[in-house]
């Protein structure tokens, strides 16, 4: 009898929402996943994404993915971008071996890092690593904000409209200190590489897979994948299912 799929966790990055990765989220459904893609608070449009870091994003998702794991499920993380920062951290005590040790059932069997701050370095932060602001990100008030679009790898016209969509993002989650990191991170590590990735160099990409022990995989695409073509988007699929399949 086959096991049954584990559960997959999608996390979003900095400035975007579950929305925009439809085109992951919804051929894996369609493949007999459960997938949960909540939206993190350290994202939004009101002044409730104030003051919140990647430690409200963690405690979010687990309260969406604890009652699976209670059951018995096993669960694949998938970070992308600023959300590896909390993919990292949700596994503190919630491998499959933390919580075997605890007597308990399920648990988080491995990690995916998709062009992800997979931060190496306890106390480092995600605007340290970057070398302070980038100049494409405005402050307002507690949030930042994006100004330019031209990193993304869609039409112009597309871009227009997918601006509109965006949301803003916590200061002080870009600004925090990281205590749990991918270093700390017990269950297997895959990190996907994306070779033109104009934000985040592959160059740097490789260099935090490496120092946090994660199998490499390279693709040829920018920072979204998924928002360049479904072909791009599907490569990534497929390497998601080759590691919940492991």
């Amino acid at each position: 009898m086959a096991s049954p799929k584990p559960v997959i966790v999608l996390i979003h990055g900095a400035f975007f929402a579950p929305v925009h990765y439809r085109r992951l989220i919804e051929p894996l459904r369609a493949q007999g996943y459960v997938v949960l893609a909540p939206p993190m608070p350290s994202t939004g449009l009101d002044d409730s994404a104030a003051g919140k870091t990647y430690v409200d994003d963690a405690k979010r998702i687990l309260e969406y993915l604890i009652p699976y794991l209670d059951e018995g499920k096993e669960a694949v993380i998938v970070g992308h971008s600023h959300g590896g920062i909390a993919a990292s951290a949700l596994t503190e005590g919630q491998t499959v071996e933390d919580r075997k040790a605890k007597g308990l059932k399920g648990g988080v069997k491995s990690v995916v890092y998709l062009a992800a701050l997979a931060i190496p370095t306890k106390g480092a932060s995600f605007l340290g690593l970057l070398g302070g602001t980038p100049p494409i990100y405005k402050e307002e008030g507690p949030f930042y904000v994006l100004t330019n679009y031209a990193f993304l790898p869609i039409h112009p016209d597309d871009k227009i409209a997918l601006s509109k969509t965006l949301v803003h993002q916590s200061k002080a989650s870009l600004e925090a200190s990281v205590q749990f990191t991918a270093a700390d991170v017990t269950a297997s590590k895959t990190y996907i590489v994306c070779l033109e990735d104009q934000g985040l160099p592959a160059a740097l990409q490789e260099s935090f897979a490496e120092m946090t022990g994660c199998r490499v995989v390279k693709i040829k695409s920018g920072h979204f994948p998924f928002l360049e073509s479904e072909e791009k988007a599907k490569e990534v699929i497929d390497i998601i299912v080759e590691v919940t399949e492991k």
